[in-house]
Formats: C-alpha cells, sequence, structure tokens
C-alpha cells in the first residue's frame, strides 16, 4: 500500500500581519480621527453653552457694583462691564486660546418689550430713555422680568484639532433665554430731614 502524500502548501508567513495593517488603516484609523472630532465639538459646544449662560447671568443684574460703591451698567459691548469681555474672558480661561476678542460674537436682544417707561436717572451717563413698548439694546436698560436671549457664536476653525473635514461646522453657535433679575429703581434721598 502506497500512502499518499499531499502537496505542501506555500508558507504564507507575514499575510496576517499585513491584511491587519491594511485593515487598520482603512477603518480603525479614520474611526478614531472621527470620533476625535466628534468629541472635540462636543466639547466646544460645551464650553460656547457655559460662556453664554454666563453672559446671560451677567446681563441679567443690568448694573453691578464697584468696590468704590459706584454703579457700573452692564452692556452688550463697550464700557467698563460687557458681556462679550466676559465670554471672551470665560472661552479663554476654558482652553479655547486660539480666539481673538473680535472671533467671538455676542448678539442680545429682549424679545419682551418693556412695560414701564425707561426715564434716566441723574447717574446715568448715557441719558437715554426707553418708552414702555420698546426693546432696549443694551441689558442696563432692561426691567425686572423682562425676558432676553444671548447668542454666542465662534468660529469652528479657530477652535478644531484636526483638519480632515470629517466634522466641518463652519461655526459654534448656543443661544441662551433667561430673564432680568434686576431690581425696581429707586433714587436714594440724600438729604436728611429737618426738624
Amino acid at each position: 500500500m502506497r500512502l499518499r502524500r499531499h502537496p505542501r502548501r506555500p508558507a504564507r508567513k507575514g499575510v496576517a500581519a499585513i491584511e491587519l495593517a491594511f485593515v487598520t488603516m482603512l477603518l480603525v484609523i479614520p474611526l478614531m480621527i472621527g470620533i476625535w472630532e466628534v468629541g472635540r465639538l462636543v466639547q466646544v459646544q460645551q464650553i460656547v453653552s457655559n460662556s453664554a449662560r454666563e453672559a446671560a447671568r451677567l446681563s441679567a443684574q443690568a448694573f453691578t457694583i464697584s468696590s468704590s460703591g459706584t454703579t457700573t451698567q452692564i452692556q452688550v459691548t463697550g464700557g467698563a462691564a460687557n458681556i462679550r469681555d466676559a465670554v471672551y474672558d470665560y472661552l479663554y480661561a476654558a482652553g479655547l486660546t486660539n480666539l481673538q476678542v473680535s472671533d467671538v460674537t455676542v448678539a442680545f436682544a429682549f424679545t419682551t418689550p418693556r412695560t414701564t417707561d425707561y426715564v434716566p436717572l441723574a447717574s446715568d451717563p448715557t441719558g437715554t430713555s426707553w418708552p414702555a413698548g420698546s426693546y432696549p439694546t443694551n441689558p442696563c436698560f432692561g426691567e425686572k422680568g423682562q425676558i432676553f436671549t444671548v447668542t454666542v457664536t465662534i468660529p469652528w476653525n479657530k477652535v478644531r484639532w484636526v483638519n480632515l473635514g470629517l466634522v466641518n461646522p463652519t461655526t459654534v453657535t448656543f443661544t441662551v433665554t433667561w430673564q432680568m433679575l434686576t431690581d425696581e429703581r429707586f433714587q436714594v434721598n440724600d438729604q436728611l430731614p429737618t426738624w
């Protein structure tokens, strides 16, 4: 009886390693980069939403008092206390250091009108008055209970980590709706009564 010999297959050493490298290169690496980009977008969206909330908290005050006791109006831009600078400071502190102040867009708008007339106090440097039914342009002219929105927008290309185009929005935006928490205005009589 004669034993039949099976022909030997040629050795395939290293083929599995090449196949693994090919699958990793075409599937796993792009998947990991995509997850990384989406994670960064979620992180930036959370930072922008928190900055919008901080801007709304500041806006709801309408005025702030300095250490010397003087009141300062809270405005959208300009002035000693403004919400755009507060938003930029928050974004920078949260790690978005590639942004410039000019990259940050802050939109403030009242969604309900004033119910009473705003007549400027003697200490109000602007001298602006807002009649009932109007929509003031700055937080300092709001009244208690008035509803407003703050929208913060930053460019995505300034804060992304990789530029592969897998996640490619043009901006990251968040809008907050808030309510004015300022006290009713009053004038203090600085004259002592005489009897």
